[in-house]
């Protein structure tokens, strides 16, 4: 409960300076909203309006690099969770997963749109290039693609039917061996495209 009672401090404290920024820039002495200790990573705070032509990363560059790699924590253990959990566990894992992301998605996603719309007016005014705006709302719509993938994702999950059995339970005790070889293969390709990504996201010469 303490844990819940913070990230909602924090998730309100992060609301209001996001709308400080929209409006203007942020006072001086105004800090930068802190991410209680439970959180695992520290969202990317949005530029002041009229900050410059190019849209806000994704990724923050000058943070630590551990914060945006898939090996900042141990990866799940695939064929442990298979074998130890049934498939209705497993299931909601993967919704409850996919909502906390989904919604920290749409929260990005929503104060995108805010600053598009903000610069939009800078740019009917005359007070800022169409370049800008073009480039922000490009961003925008990478955002607004994944979370529509994301809340997919979710209402896949979510409507799929599993028995609340183990794995092993379903598969012939014949069969054993050979799903053990597989899940095994399984969890190899997981951790391989952990890795990829990895490799994929780290900026060279680092």
């Amino acid at each position: 409960m303490a844990t819940l009672h913070r990230l909602r401090g924090w998730l309100s404290r992060t609301l209001i300076t996001w709308g400080t920024h929209l409006a203007g820039p942020a006072p001086a002495s105004m800090p930068p909203p802190r991410l209680p200790d439970s959180a695992a990573a520290t969202p990317t705070p949005l530029p002041g309006p009229g900050a410059g032509s190019s849209p806000p990363p994704r990724t923050t560059a000058h943070a630590p690099l551990a914060l945006f790699s898939p090996s900042s924590r141990e990866p799940l253990s695939v064929e442990d969770a298979v074998l130890s959990r049934s498939m209705v566990l497993l299931k909601r894992e993967a919704s409850d997963s996919l909502a906390a992301l989904g919604a920290a998605h749409a929260l990005v996603t929503s104060a995108r749109l805010s600053q598009v719309q903000f610069v939009r007016e800078r740019v009917e005014r005359g007070e800022e290039k169409p370049e800008a705006l073009a480039a922000l709302a490009a961003d925008y719509q990478g955002w607004q693609n994944d979370q529509v993938r994301l809340f997919d994702a979710m209402a896949l999950v979510l409507r799929m039917s599993v028995p609340s059995a183990t794995t092993l339970e379903l598969v012939d005790p014949q069969l054993h061996e050979q799903a053990r070889a597989h899940l095994a293969s399984l969890s190899a390709e997981y951790q391989r495209g952990l890795l990829l990504e990895q490799f994929r996201d780290t900026p060279l010469g680092s």
